[in-house]
């Protein structure tokens, strides 16, 4: 049987947010107190900028069960030379459950908030992968950038995500 890729709205935003939940479970970010604060500061977030048009979503779903998801944020950013616009494109969330991998859901999610992109005329779409996901989107033609991250916390635990990238 074939997933079936939909866009979400308002009624998927439970989804979302476990996807959300799951993906860093995934990767090791953060604990169960940190998990459950972040989800309720995310769905909060998610629904309004859902309600504006801020947030556009996707649902795989496999014999009519979510199994995957994405989203892209349209999110405003600093003017630069080298953009005509300062709305930049987000993905986050591409997420497909475990037993579902490896069956191109990711890509299809992926390639489906592009053309998304592309229909609302952004200029840039930006994202943050995972270690596991790295491949996938290179393929896709996203590449690496000089973002750096300085930690004023010393009581924040810093991911091995944010260690491992060179």
């Amino acid at each position: 049987m074939e997933a079936i890729l939909r866009s979400s709205g308002p009624q998927d935003l439970e989804t979302h947010v476990a996807h959300r939940a799951a993906m860093f479970r995934d990767m090791d970010m953060g604990d169960e107190e940190g998990i459950r604060r972040m989800a309720g500061a995310f769905r909060e977030r998610l629904r309004t900028w859902m309600a504006l048009g801020e947030a556009h979503g996707w649902i795989a779903e496999l014999g009519g069960r979510p199994v995957g998801g994405a989203l892209l944020f349209l999110k405003e950013s600093l003017p630069v030379p080298h953009l005509p616009v300062n709305v930049r494109g987000y993905l986050a969330n591409v997420y497909v459950e475990p037993p579902c991998r490896g069956q191109g859901l990711a890509r299809r999610l992926a390639e489906a908030a592009i053309a998304c992109s592309r229909e609302h005329g952004l200029p840039v779409l930006e994202l943050h992968a995972s270690l596991a996901s790295e491949p996938l989107f290179q393929s896709l033609g996203f590449m690496p950038t000089s973002e750096y991250r300085l930690v004023l916390d010393p009581g924040v635990a810093v991911p091995r995500q944010w260690r491992d990238r060179r």
